[in-house]
């Protein structure tokens, strides 16, 4: 699974499909599994494969699921260079904005990430 960013296409990727997307312009290409529940609650889960170096952390900034644009949420460390944050019982809107920072102070370059399914799978550029 890719994330890739390229000007304002998003492309969708579930298990057997690919389907691209057009979306506004300050949206970047997420890949996502799992299919979307018609209900509004669930859980949203960001998984971005990115080795940072030693001893550095991944942290999380958005607009939604109680992230913030000001200070970051620290994503949890899966191995070397896969990292994972997760919002339960999201109970307002699925889709949402956010970046990744290292040690919550260098942004991934590039356009914001959209989540927009369940589990979303990124590829952060430092």
């Amino acid at each position: 699974m890719h994330a890739l960013k390229t000007g304002s296409e998003k492309s969708v990727t579930k298990e057997a499909t690919s389907t691209n997307y057009t979306s506004r312009p300050s949206t970047a290409k997420v890949t996502s599994t799992g299919a979307s529940k018609q209900n509004n609650k669930g859980s949203v889960k960001i998984i971005a494969k990115a080795d940072i170096g030693f001893g550095n952390r991944l942290y999380i900034r958005g607009d939604g699921c109680g992230l913030s644009w000001n200070k970051g949420m620290e994503m949890k460390s899966i191995d070397d260079s896969h990292w994972q944050w997760e919002c339960k019982d999201v109970a307002t809107r699925r889709h949402f904005e956010f970046k990744v920072l290292i040690n919550d102070e260098i942004w991934s370059t590039g356009e914001n990430y959209v989540a927009i399914d369940e589990n979303n799978e990124i590829l952060p550029v430092f």
